[in-house]
């Protein structure tokens, strides 16, 4: 299903027309070799907002977008988000897979012959284990993750020293396998043998420990896993940061840029562009920065003001297209106001001005948007509407701006003048939604104390370490309903790295029971029954609150070819190993 069918209406919509969609290829096989059949190389910079700060995103602290587009061409897997529609799509430079059984589910993997790290380093089966261990959670999460992926149902794979097959062996069916297995984002692999250089093993006293019973010996080598490759202000040493992919990081200011260079090592399809420059720039200043040169991509989020600069531009090209990502509010459950009182939790989501958000932040670049009703399906998916109409008690009795019964409900708690944190990244179109939601429920009869912060997704930052009532973000989803199942799901312990995706701490049987059955799941009417009940649930007990869905810009030089909008986890940096710069 294509996620971008209404562009031209929306770009005619916000800009008068004066935009030009991108090209885009039915396949991205096809759209890499006419890129690198015709693309002139050169250097492509492309502009974020958020800073980089860690090499490895498959830790619960550092599970981030930014994180996520640096390492998009630098790591790779079996499998990645790919072409326009954001659907998962083999990767088979890196290797192959097939599913020989479906009871029990098997998988069969087979990594390239070629494949090596940067370094030379063949990628095999440490890496195999390393990437199990710690995804599987074997040791009571010693090895840091974001969350259940499916693994944790698998035995452990048998490979020996140098092997590049293995297979994977679930104890029951799990509906998104294709996307649990070693591929993307945070569940990609990580250098073993870094890990066993820094932890003190050799690579075979590493592999023997790893397929040992005993995870002592195992824990130098998870704190370095950790906490050893977050980025602090320098880029580490070359030898502890080797790449996978068409790209490899050969540079790094703090807070300014940093800078891929093609993988001279990479087996398969070279990148394009000679070299690729990620810079960190406020959202705000970015299409500046387009018109003067300092860079020739920006994704960010639209802003009314942004779509004019973009239709005063010269020789930029632009599409506006739905987006998997979605604004929502969290509640803290481990501690404040909101713990243990659903009655708080309904005044503040009564005094929360959703149709001003939208009409004020969104409507203007999207002028058909609507509040978001339910969280986890996309409008343009299956099982949408069920799970809007599952939802609709619900909906009605919280999901409706009423200042009036807020602050009844806050008069019969006895809790007018609650003090609220709300916190959220520092960026204008959270800035403007934090002091509406501020000026709203303070009228309630709350005192909301807003706390923007330009480190409030890092992984010592206030979202990962609670420090909030209520936090403001969004989520960037995908197609795969194992993707937000950790979001829900009762954590270990409510640390950065104990709680996965609940950054909220909540916990409840009966949902993680539901949450159980959606996994296992591959009848698709089942999967749309099962996701309405567990909607349902999460706006009876107010989980969180979805606010609005997102659209995405993105504008480019009209000089780089090879731009293609895509609505999944990481957006534009998808397929960036075929950008090029004439």
């Amino acid at each position: 299903m294509t996620r971008f069918g209404r562009t031209s209406r929306l770009v005619a919509a916000m800009l008068g027309g004066a935009l030009v969609l991108s090209a885009c290829s039915d396949d991205g096989e096809e759209s890499n070799e006419e890129s690198n059949a015709g693309g002139s190389g050169g250097t492509v910079t492309y502009a974020m907002a958020q800073p980089w700060d860690s090499y490895n995103g498959t830790t619960a602290g550092a599970n981030s977008a930014a994180n996520g587009q640096v390492m998009e061409q630098v790591l790779s897997g079996f499998w990645r988000f790919g072409n326009e529609d954001g659907q998962p799509i083999p990767n088979e430079e890196f290797g192959t897979f097939e599913m020989t059984s479906e009871d029990p589910l098997t998988i069969e993997y087979s990594i390239n012959e070629n494949a090596v790290w940067s370094d030379g380093t063949p990628i095999d089966c440490d890496d195999v284990l390393l990437w199990w261990t710690a995804k599987s959670g074997r040791w009571d999460s010693m090895f840091s993750s974001p969350g259940i992926t499916g693994i944790e149902d698998t035995a452990m794979p048998e490979c020996a020293d140098g092997d590049k097959a293995f297979t994977l062996v679930y104890d029951q069916p799990y509906a998104d396998w294709l996307t649990a297995g070693p591929g993307h984002g945070n569940v990609v692999f990580m250098p073993a043998h870094v890990v066993a250089e820094q932890a003190g093993f050799t690579p075979e006293e590493f592999l023997a420990a790893l397929q040992a019973d005993d995870p002592a010996p195992l824990e130098p080598a998870a704190e370095f896993f950790n906490n050893g490759w977050l980025i602090d202000g320098a880029l580490p040493d070359e030898s502890m940061i080797p790449s996978s992919g068409p790209y490899r990081i050969t540079d790094y200011v703090a807070d300014q840029y940093v800078t891929l260079s093609r993988n001279e090592e990479y087996w398969g399809e070279p990148g394009t562009a000679e070299t690729i420059i990620i810079r960190m720039v406020a959202e705000p200043e970015q299409v500046q920065a387009l018109q003067n040169g300092d860079a020739d991509i920006i994704e960010p989020q639209p802003t009314v003001d942004m779509a004019q600069q973009i239709e005063a531009a010269s020789g930029i090209e632009s599409v506006v297209g739905e987006e998997y990502v979605y604004e929502h509010l969290d509640f803290n459950f481990n501690d404040g106001p909101f713990a243990d009182s659903h009655a708080l939790r309904e005044a503040f989501a009564l005094c929360v001005p959703y149709q001003t958000l939208v009409d004020n932040l969104i409507a203007p670049v999207v002028p058909d948007a609507t509040v978001k009703q339910v969280r986890n399906v996309a409008p343009w998916d299956e099982g949408y509407q069920e799970a809007v109409d599952a939802s609709a008690e619900w909906i009605e009795q919280y999901g409706t701006t009423d200042i009036e019964r807020s602050r009844q409900i806050l008069e019969e708690e006895n809790a007018v003048g609650t003090e609220v944190v709300l916190g959220t990244l520092d960026n204008q179109r959270r800035n403007d939604a934090g002091l509406l939601i501020q000026s709203s429920c303070n009228e309630a009869g709350f005192e909301v104390d807003f706390q923007p912060a330009a480190d409030f997704f890092d992984t010592t930052g206030a979202l990962s370490e609670n420090r909030f009532d209520v936090a403001m973000f969004a989520w960037s989803g995908s197609p795969d309903r194992s993707g937000w199942n950790s979001t829900y799901r009762t954590v270990a312990e409510c640390s950065p790295d104990g709680k996965g995706n609940n950054n909220g701490c909540y916990g409840n049987e009966e949902l993680d029971e539901l949450l159980d059955q959606v996994l296992r799941t591959s009848d698709l009417a089942e999967a749309v029954d099962l996701t309405a009940q567990i909607e349902a649930h999460l706006w009876e007990d107010l989980v969180t609150i979805p606010l609005y869905q997102h659209p995405g810009i993105t504008a480019w030089n009209s000089q780089v070819e090879n731009v293609v909008s895509n609505p999944s986890q990481n957006g534009i940096v998808w397929n960036a190993q075929t950008w090029s710069k004439s």
